[in-house]
């Protein structure tokens, strides 16, 4: 194929550089650029880009497609510079969605079976046995069910979980029953002992994790806050875990990363924290995806992983 440039644009990190090899070792045809590396901006019909100046598309006016670096959008979905007929696709990383349903699942069998209290029965030198509840008798709540939420509802009833995930349009997916709307949310907050949340970021969800999400939840339950930061009010989660409802939260992601450093955060008891390593994109499926993409696009067909704008993801 013949050779087709792509600017790579991220204020934060240099993308050539993470994952510049992945494309030089198979996909030599791609020749990734730094903005200042472009002679003729007018040339350039593919971006590669993760958190973009607000400038960082103006010099490029025949710009066709702008390939997100991960999963999520929502950042690019903001920018204020990206036109109308420019198309944004997102990676979708079956790998990566592996990676994020092992994690949930940690939390989920760990809550369940109360791994956490045997630590303190060690070191008491107590040989007490805590909880030998079966899995159908935890019933665990998804939010989001695209590719992410799906692959962590198969690891999760393959164990005998049962799942309820929250989608678009309610249906039975195989073990897994879907529910919509705000009587769905309501069923999953009340009823789930685990509430993953997994959900892209837009207008409709920004903020769902909020006072009235955790005064239905079980006084028993756990929440697992896997999908973007700004889904969280987190003075209302400080307020909720104090008062008792929920009994513990998992966060992986915030609203500002890292953490800052006199964040209530770091010393709260009910809440556990990592520093958003549920799942990383690996640098060659990304390069892979990203070029199966642009001989798509330059044959004329439609890329997979394309964003609906109006919804969001």
């Amino acid at each position: 194929m013949e050779q087709v440039d792509v600017v790579c644009l991220c204020q934060r990190y240099d993308i050539i550089e993470m994952w510049g090899g992945g494309f030089r070792a198979h996909h030599p045809w791609i020749n990734l650029l730094r903005p200042e590396d472009v002679a003729e901006p007018s040339r350039i019909r593919h971006a590669l880009a993760f958190s973009p100046e607000p400038d960082a598309f103006d010099p490029y006016p025949n710009l066709a497609v702008i390939h997100g670096a991960g999963a999520g959008v929502d950042a690019l979905l903001a920018h204020p510079g990206i036109r109308a007929g420019v198309a944004l696709t997102r990676v979708i990383n079956s790998e990566q969605a592996r990676m994020m349903a092992a994690f949930a699942a940690y939390y989920v069998t760990g809550w369940h079976r109360r791994m956490w209290d045997y630590p303190g029965l060690q070191a008491a030198r107590d040989w007490t046995v805590i909880n030998l509840a079966t899995p159908a008798d935890f019933r665990v709540g998804l939010l989001g069910y695209g590719a992410m939420g799906k692959t962590i509802a198969t690891a999760l009833t393959a164990m005998g979980f049962p799942v309820t995930a929250l989608a678009g349009s309610p249906r039975q997916d195989g073990e897994v029953e879907v529910v919509a709307g705000d009587a769905g949310l309501a069923r999953i907050v009340g009823e789930s002992r685990a509430v993953i949340n997994v959900l892209p970021l837009t207008e409709a969800t920004r903020g769902i994790l909020n006072a009235s999400f955790f005064a239905d939840m079980r006084k028993d339950a756990v929440l697992i806050q896997l999908g973007r930061g700004g889904h969280l009010n987190e003075d209302d989660l400080i307020d909720a875990l104090d008062q008792g409802r929920p009994a513990l939260a998992a966060l992986d992601v915030m609203a500002v990363e890292p953490l800052p450093q006199d964040h209530p955060f770091w010393g709260h008891p009910k809440i556990m924290l990592t520093p958003h390593v549920a799942s990383e994109s690996d640098p060659d499926r990304i390069a892979d995806w990203i070029a199966a993409n642009i001989q798509r696009i330059e044959r004329g067909e439609a890329p997979e992983g394309l964003v609906d704008r109006k919804k969001g993801y």
